[in-house]
C-alpha cells in the first residue's frame, strides 16, 4: 500500500533506510503529545549530521514520510525530515504537497511538462535540492509554482493530460494509501465528502487483514460504518488514535459523551447523528455540482497497476466499482445519481 514514484509503485526497495528503526535508532530524540494526553503518540526528531544538521521536527507520521520519501524517491530519512519541516513551517500540507511534487516529476518524465515548464531547472526522483527548492516555490507562487499552489484541478486544467498522472478525487490529492490492492478503500475515497482522504473511511486495514473475499455488501457496509465512525470521533471532538492504534472499541465513546455531558446515548444513536452531517455535506456538495460522476478515482488506479511487489498488476475493476457504487447510494437512500432525497432537509431545520 506503500506509494513509490508517485504511485507507479507500491514497493519501496530502500525502505529500511527510512523505516521505524531508523528514526528510533538515528533521529528520535523524544516524545510528543496533545494537552494532558497519555499516549504520547509523536516522536520529536532531530539531524544530528550531515546538510541537514539541526533540523529538528515533530514527526514525521506515515503520511508525511511516505508523501515526501518513497512517492519523490528520497531514501535519506534526514531529507525527509527536512521537507517536513519546509512544509510545516510554510504552512503547506505535506500530503498535498508530495502528490503534487511526485505528479511534476512524473510529468516531466514523461514529457508533459516541459522544461520551460519547470521555469528551466530540472527535478528527477530522489534529487532532494530540487524537491526542497520546488516546495519553497510552491509556497512563495513564483513560476510554475503559481499553478501548482493551487492544487490538483488547476493542475489538470492547464496541462490534461496530467489527469492521467496526479492523484486526486474532488480536487483533494490522495493520501499515502495506495486504492488499487483494497476496492473499500477506493470506494471510501470516492464517496468521501472531501476527496481522497483516508480520515473519513479507513478501511484499507480491515480489508488487507480479513476481507478479500468479502460479499458486495460486507465491502459497502464496510465503508458506511466507517463513514459513520470516524467523522463521529471529530464531531464529538476526540481522537481516533485509540480505536486504531490501541484497539479501543468504539463502545466506550457512548460512556464518554455520558460522562461529559450527563446525556445518555447509544453508540447506534450517535453514529446515526454523525450519519446525518454526512447526509448535510452530500446535500451542499450536490449544490456545489457534485454527482455520481464526481464519485470516482484517478486514473492510475483503473489503468495503471504497481510494477512489483504482491499488488503487482492489481487494479479495481471499473465495473466492480460502479456495481458497488450503485449499492452504496442505495444503502444511503440516495439515488442512482448518489442525489439525497427530496425534503431530507428538513431534519435538519431545528
Amino acid at each position: 500500500i506503500l506509494p513509490a514514484y508517485n504511485f507507479k509503485d507500491s514497493v519501496f526497495t530502500k525502505h529500511d533506510q527510512i523505516n521505524g528503526a531508523t528514526m528510533l535508532d538515528q533521529y528520535k530524540i523524544g516524545d510528543s503529545a496533545c494537552f494532558s494526553c497519555p499516549m504520547c503518540c509523536s516522536n520529536i526528531c532531530l539531524v544530528k549530521n550531515g546538510k541537514y544538521t539541526g533540523t529538528v521536527v515533530e514527526g514525521p507520521e506515515y503520511e508525511s514520510c511516505a508523501m515526501l520519501g518513497p512517492n519523490l524517491g528520497i531514501d535519506n530519512f534526514a531529507a525527509i525530515l527536512s521537507a517536513n519541516r519546509l512544509c510545516d513551517e510554510l504552512g503547506v500540507d505535506t500530503i498535498s504537497t508530495g502528490n503534487i511534487v511526485g505528479a511534476v516529476i512524473e510529468g516531466y518524465e514523461k514529457g508533459i511538462l516541459s522544461l520551460s515548464d519547470l521555469d528551466g531547472k530540472e527535478i528527477t526522483w530522489g534529487d532532494e535540492d530540487a524537491i526542497l527548492e520546488l516546495i519553497q516555490t510552491i509556497a512563495d507562487r513564483q513560476g510554475i509554482g503559481d499553478v501548482l499552489a493551487d492544487g490538483a484541478r488547476r493542475i489538470i486544467g492547464k496541462w490534461p493530460e496530467m489527469d492521467k498522472i496526479i492523484l486526486q478525487v474532488k480536487g483533494l490529492e490522495q493520501s499515502a494509501y495506495d486504492s488499487r490492492p483494497s476496492i473499500t478503500m477506493g470506494l471510501a475515497y470516492a464517496t468521501s465528502d472531501i476527496g481522497a482522504h483516508h480520515t473519513r473511511a479507513w478501511t484499507i486495514a480491515k480489508e488487507m487483514e480479513e476481507g478479500q473475499d468479502w460479499s458486495d455488501d460486507e465491502k459497502v457496509d464496510t465503508v458506511i460504518y466507517h463513514q459513520k465512525l470516524r467523522p463521529l470521533f471529530d464531531m464529538l471532538g476526540v481522537c481516533r488514535l485509540p480505536w486504531i492504534e490501541l484497539g479501543l472499541s468504539e463502545r466506550h465513546y457512548e460512556n464518554f459523551y455520558k460522562y461529559v455531558t450527563g446525556k445518555e446515548a447509544s453508540l447506534e444513536q450517535l453514529l446515526e447523528l454523525s450519519n446525518d452531517v454526512y447526509d448535510l455535506t452530500r446535500l451542499i456538495n450536490v449544490r456545489l455540482g457534485v454527482s455520481r460522476k464526481d464519485d470516482s478515482l484517478p486514473y492510475k488506479v483503473w489503468a495503471n497497476p504497481p510494477l512489483t511487489g504482491p499488488n503487482a498488476g492489481r487494479v479495481i475493476d471499473r465495473e466492480e466499482f460502479q456495481r458497488l457504487l450503485s449499492l452504496y447510494y442505495k444503502k444511503r437512500g440516495w439515488d442512482e445519481n448518489g442525489i439525497p432525497p427530496a425534503g431530507i432537509e428538513k431534519k435538519f431545520e431545528d
